[in-house]
């Protein structure tokens, strides 16, 4: 593997989870200041779902040292989404099994609302990420 290759890895593992973190903290607070700390805090929950997640799976395909090898990469990569899924329904089913104050309309909204937001700027992220990534490797320039 060249250095570029694990260069891209990490820069896609790294932006993505800044990206994350950084809506959960915006979602999280514009949440409080609008409506209330409770919906804040489900606001945050929600955005924390995805983060954990997409960490789970990030970690498996771009930095994981045993599934950097081009024979373990499709197994990295299933593992990765099936790990992000199992993660996802894990702790939504915990939350709304546990927490009653989750079972609320508003506070199920703003959770999922959160969710959401931090899913697609996520997708976004990453695919801003790879296409300038994708524009160094071949040598172009946007």
């Amino acid at each position: 593997m060249t250095s570029f290759d694990l260069r891209a890895r990490r820069t896609l593992f790294w932006g993505l989870m800044r990206a994350q973190i950084i809506t959960l903290v915006i979602v999280a607070i514009l949440t409080t200041v609008l409506a209330d700390a409770t919906a804040g805090l489900f606001a945050a929950w929600g955005s924390a779902i995805s983060l954990i997640a997409y960490a789970w799976g990030g970690y498996q395909v771009w930095l994981h040292p045993g599934n950097i090898k081009p024979d373990r990469m499709a197994g990295a990569a299933i593992r990765g989404e099936a790990g992000k899924v199992l993660i996802m329904l894990a702790l939504f089913g915990l939350t709304f099994a546990e927490v009653r104050l989750s079972r609320e309309f508003r506070n199920v909204t703003v959770l999922l609302l959160g969710f959401l937001l931090t899913q697609i700027v996520g997708w976004i992220q990453v695919m801003r990420l790879d296409r300038r990534l994708g524009a160094e490797r071949d040598g172009q320039d946007d």
